[in-house]
């Protein structure tokens, strides 16, 4: 699967904020897979805009990240984004929900 800096800035924030400890370690690795490195905040000139408070970069410049997950990520994610189909969220936060969702879906039917 194939993540842009976006989705992996994303993820963290759809994932639940507790579970029970396998979840725990299952989100751990995840996290530790979409990690952005300090050599890629770097090159892609990430950054946090001091007056609007939001994350920049260049996009030109970014590398998709190519990422493999276990199936039991895949399921964690997938439970996570079934938990929260209720919630109300910025469409560009459903974007990497259905990116990512369809990709596991996808997955499962090769």
């Amino acid at each position: 699967m194939e993540l842009l800096i976006k989705d992996r800035l994303y993820i963290p924030a759809l994932l639940p904020k507790e579970g029970n400890f396998r979840q725990f370690n299952t989100k751990k690795e995840i996290l530790r897979k979409i990690e952005i490195t300090s050599e890629e905040r770097e090159s892609v000139g990430l950054k946090e805009n001091q007056e609007t408070k939001r994350i920049e970069w260049d996009t030109e410049k970014e590398i998709p990240l190519l990422i493999e997950f276990t199936s039991e990520e895949m399921n964690y994610l997938k439970q996570s984004f079934e938990k929260i189909s209720d919630e109300q969220l910025p469409d560009d936060m459903w974007a990497v929900v259905e990116k990512i969702y369809n990709a596991i879906q996808d997955d499962k039917t090769e």
